[in-house]
């Protein structure tokens, strides 16, 4: 009985200790985010094509669609031009003409896109809570905490 409670003490220390490792693996990375992304806003803050809505999320409109067109609702199949990079610039996704279903993508997409119509274009900053927060994306190439910063444009309905 000794044995397995030391052995289970053990796996329970190691894995604790793992944990915290990964936790402080990418302290520098988010802080560099939350700095990237509070200079980010500071920057833009006279730019009224730039917009953050209350969740945080924050995009700057390039082109604005034609009101006459199609625009995704929330349950929709999206199909979009798109590149998505991390903050030094890393190109993590890239799709042309790629189709989306809207409910299965980031919270930040899922928030913007419905607002717009085919034909806009945006630069998109997705802070980490919108995204994939603390944990590991299904992309090896994101890590946690990163803001994802996406340059889209919304084309006709699929």
């Amino acid at each position: 009985m000794k044995r397995i409670s030391k052995g289970f003490f053990l796996a329970f220390l190691i894995s604790v200790i793992f944990s915290a490792c990964q936790e402080n693996i990418y302290m520098d990375w988010k802080m560099a985010n939350e700095k990237y992304y509070s200079d980010l806003i500071q920057a833009h803050k006279n730019d009224t094509d730039f917009f953050i809505t209350s969740s945080g999320l924050s995009y700057k409109l390039i082109h604005k669609g034609w009101e006459s067109t199609w625009g995704p609702n929330s349950t929709d199949f999206v199909k979009v031009n798109y590149t998505g990079r991390l903050i030094n610039n890393t190109i993590f996704d890239s799709q042309k003409a790629g189709v989306l279903y809207l409910p299965n993508t980031i919270a930040g997409w899922r928030e913007v896109l419905p607002k717009y119509k085919t034909g806009t274009k945006l630069t998109l900053y997705v802070p980490s809570s919108l995204a994939y927060d603390t944990t590991t994306s299904k992309m090896p190439t994101i890590p946690p905490y990163s803001v994802l910063i996406f340059d889209l444009e919304l084309l006709d309905k699929p």
